[in-house]
């Protein structure tokens, strides 16, 4: 991000967009919410990771760290680019809460129908296109095909460690064989990942052309059973049976009184570092390729990562393991020199952490919500540094209205009411009001904020499985006069004109 320019954004993640297909995608929708952006004089839009959800729609729990999430690609495009013959029936309201198992089944009969009917009528050009994507994508996509294809004939939910010895070691002879006798399910899985790559430049391309830039997300691990672990098992501290001998969490912090044990394998950052950090640069590759400025989920754990024995419930057992991310980082930026990184340096922050951040100058993360319990916290509103990106609250925190009727302490309503002069239907307005007149170079707002949304539309509670990443909003609630609200802010604030 640029170090001397003041600017603001909105965070919200595709799937929350409107949409009749269950889930948001990069079809119309998508296209009206960056005209609003523009209205509203935004110079950036946060979405969550685009990659692969889990099966209740956690980003941060992906099968693949480089495969799209092909849930996002809209049937109205496929129609419009000529690989459906007519329009798939429409079967939710635009706003209605995502069912990811229901949308994955559909969204799968529907990509089927495309693929086939691409087979069978698909133009030379389209043929063309299709073949020179999987050459670009061959860094990730070989393996990440042949693993879904894989999953797919011995069930999703048998892992890849119960698959025969030979794949489990990955034998060449015998890979040879399944990649001919799952053919057709692989050109199926590279058909998917080409309409998603399609779809997402192209409205990459007006993002861009209406002066806008895409802060994406990059989670620090990946889960134990994905096309990462399977391809590169040396990259992480796995037992001969491929099974982790430790898993990340965090100790207890704001988050999660108790802790949280994430189940994700620790990466083996020695081998790592022995062969250039080579998986962590086509990783860095991909979301470059993604994205105009990555946040790095969990910025800490570049520095050093809580680790607990597999199988345990709680994460207050648990050790630091040191983490070579200077080095990283330092490859990283002299094969990406114009590289831009946000550190969402968030949770247990140690002073080894401040130096590494500090010494890359990537801009750190504060939550005013977070502000409110100690005035003298890096997260009050009146403490925050030009060399941050500030949030009202981030996907893992509740709505800001939410957060003031049924979460915060009395002391930190108090302190609301007395520095912001607000109530519950105004603290949202005038905490965004507050971080635009703030220091913060850099001001991010979750678009339930923008629309003074309550705790149903939270997006994630950190430690649950159940009932998060579900929220969309309706069109009818995005209007004109809020675009008008946050373009008179941007003006009178001095932010991106």
């Amino acid at each position: 991000m640029k170090k001397h320019t003041r600017t603001a954004g909105i965070l919200l993640h595709p799937t929350s967009l409107p949409s009749p297909y269950g889930i948001g995608d990069f079809g119309p929708s998508a296209y009206r919410f960056v005209d609003f952006l523009a209205a509203a004089r935004q110079a950036y839009w946060q979405v969550l990771p685009l990659v692969i959800p889990d099966l209740v729609g956690s980003p941060y729990a992906s099968s693949s760290a480089f495969a799209g999430n092909w849930l996002l690609v809209s049937p109205e495009l496929l129609v419009e680019d000529g690989f459906l013959p007519i329009q798939p029936k429409p079967w939710s309201s635009e706003d209605e809460p995502i069912r990811y198992r229901e949308v994955a089944r559909r969204k799968r009969a529907i990509l089927t129908a495309a693929w086939e009917h691409f087979e069978a009528h698909g133009t030379k050009l389209q043929r063309m296109q299709f073949n020179a994507f999987v050459r670009r994508e061959h860094y990730w996509l070989h393996d990440y095909v042949l693993f879904a294809a894989l999953k797919e004939h011995f069930g999703v939910s048998v892992p890849w460690t119960r698959w025969q010895h030979s794949l489990r070691r990955r034998k060449p002879e015998s890979l040879a064989t399944w990649r001919e006798r799952l053919h057709d399910q692989i050109s199926f899985h590279e058909f998917v990942q080409w309409q998603f790559d399609m779809q997402w430049r192209r409205l990459k391309r007006y993002i861009h052309a209406k002066g806008i830039r895409i802060i994406g997300d990059l989670p620090i691990f990946v889960t134990r059973d994905s096309a990462d672990t399977w391809s590169n098992p040396h990259g992480y501290l796995l037992d001969r049976m491929g099974r982790p001998k430790l898993v990340a969490g965090v100790p207890p912090d704001y988050f999660s009184s108790r802790g949280q044990v994430w189940g994700d394998p620790l990466y083996d950052w020695k081998h790592m570092a022995g062969n250039g950090f080579t998986w962590w640069r086509k990783r860095f590759r991909r979301s470059f390729d993604l994205y105009d400025v990555v946040r790095l989920d969990h910025f800490r754990g570049y520095v050093a990562t809580w680790g607990v024995r597999a199988g345990s419930r709680s994460s207050r057992r648990g050790s630091w393991h040191a983490v070579p991310g200077r080095e990283l980082f330092k490859i990283v930026q002299r094969r990406y020199p114009r590289a831009s990184f946000i550190a969402e340096d968030l949770g247990v922050i140690t002073n080894d952490v401040n130096a590494l951040r500090n010494e890359l100058e990537f801009p750190g993360v504060r939550v005013a919500q977070f502000g409110f319990d100690n005035l003298g916290s890096i997260h009050a509103i009146a403490n925050w540094s030009r060399r941050c990106v500030a949030y009202t609250g981030t996907h893992d925190n509740n709505t800001t209205r939410g957060w003031f009727e049924e979460q915060a302490s009395r002391l930190e309503r108090k302190r609301v009411r007395h520095m912001l002069r607000a109530s519950e239907k105004s603290v949202a307005r005038l905490m965004i009001k507050a971080a635009y007149a703030s220091r913060a170079n850099s001001v991010i707002v979750p678009l339930q904020d923008v629309l003074n949304l309550g705790s149903d539309a939270r997006m994630n509670t950190p430690g649950t499985r159940e009932d998060n990443w579900r929220w969309r909003y309706c069109e009818a609630e995005l209007k004109i006069s809020d675009a008008k609200k946050l373009r008179k802010l941007v003006a009178v604030s001095k932010r991106r004109p």
